[in-house]
C-alpha cells in the first residue's frame, strides 16, 4: 500500500469516528452530563459507536471519545495473562478530563477481579458504584454466542455490548444489581447468557431510584 493510500484510509477512520461522537443536532436537548469514553489499546470504531449509542439513548448523557492510551502495565496478572479491573479503575481515576463527568474505559483485553474466594475472576466489566470510573471488555460478551448466521451472531454481540455498556455506566450513577429478570442491571451471575434476555431497558425501580438521585430527565424505560 502507498503511504497516500494509507493516508487517505486513515482520514477516512478518523472521520467516521468524528461523526459516531458528533455533538447532537441544534434544537435537540442533552441531559444529564459528559462520558469520556477512553480506549485502551485498538478498540474497532463500531464498538465505540455501539457504546455511546447505549449511554446516549439509555441515560441521556453526551459522550465524547477521550485519547486512546495502552492499559497500564501494573494492571497486568500475568498468570492469567489478564488484566486487573480494580487497578485500572484507580489508574482512570486520575484520567477523568477536565471537560468530564466520568469517564468509561473500553479494551479489547480480558479483565478480572476477585470475587469471593476467587482470587482471578474473568469480568465483562467493573464499575465505582456512584463513583467516576468503570472499565469494560468486548471479549467475553463476543462468547458463546450460540447458533445462527454470521450477521445474527454480530448482532447478538452488538446487543451484549450495548447493555454491558449501560450496565456498567448505571452503577457510576449509583445503581446496584437489580432482582427484576431482565432489567439491564440483573446480575449476570458469571455467565454471559444473561444479557441474552435483557430487555435492553431500566426497569421502573431503577428509574425511580435515578429520578430521586437527579438523573431522571435522559432516562428511557
Amino acid at each position: 500500500m502507498t503511504p497516500t493510500r494509507r493516508l487517505v484510509l486513515l482520514g477516512a477512520a478518523l472521520l467516521l469516528c468524528a461523526e459516531a461522537f458528533a455533538e447532537s443536532p441544534d434544537g435537540e436537548e442533552t441531559y444529564g452530563g459528559t462520558l469520556a469514553l477512553k480506549p485502551l489499546g485498538k478498540v474497532d470504531t463500531e464498538a465505540l459507536e455501539t457504546v455511546a449509542a447505549s449511554i446516549k439513548s439509555t441515560y441521556g448523557w453526551k459522550v465524547v471519545l477521550d485519547e486512546e492510551e495502552a492499559l497500564p502495565q501494573a494492571a497486568f496478572y500475568k498468570p492469567r495473562k489478564r488484566w486487573r479491573a480494580e487497578i485500572i479503575l484507580t489508574w482512570l481515576t486520575e484520567r477523568v478530563p477536565s471537560w468530564a463527568d466520568k469517564i468509561m474505559a473500553i479494551t479489547k483485553k480480558d479483565i478480572s477481579t476477585t470475587k469471593g474466594a476467587v482470587f482471578d475472576w474473568g469480568i465483562c466489566g467493573l464499575a465505582d458504584i456512584d463513583g467516576p470510573t468503570s472499565v469494560i471488555s468486548t471479549l467475553r460478551v463476543g462468547r458463546k454466542l450460540g447458533k445462527g448466521t454470521a450477521k445474527q451472531k454480530h448482532q447478538k454481540y452488538l446487543q451484549r455490548l450495548t447493555d454491558l455498556a449501560a450496565h456498567e455506566f448505571g452503577h457510576q450513577l449509583g445503581l446496584d444489581h437489580c432482582p427484576q429478570k431482565g432489567c439491564v442491571m440483573e446480575d449476570a451471575k458469571g455467565t454471559v447468557l444473561t444479557f441474552d434476555h435483557s430487555t435492553g431497558k431500566l426497569c421502573d425501580d431503577c428509574v425511580d431510584f435515578l429520578i430521586k438521585k437527579g438523573w431522571g430527565d435522559g432516562l428511557k424505560k
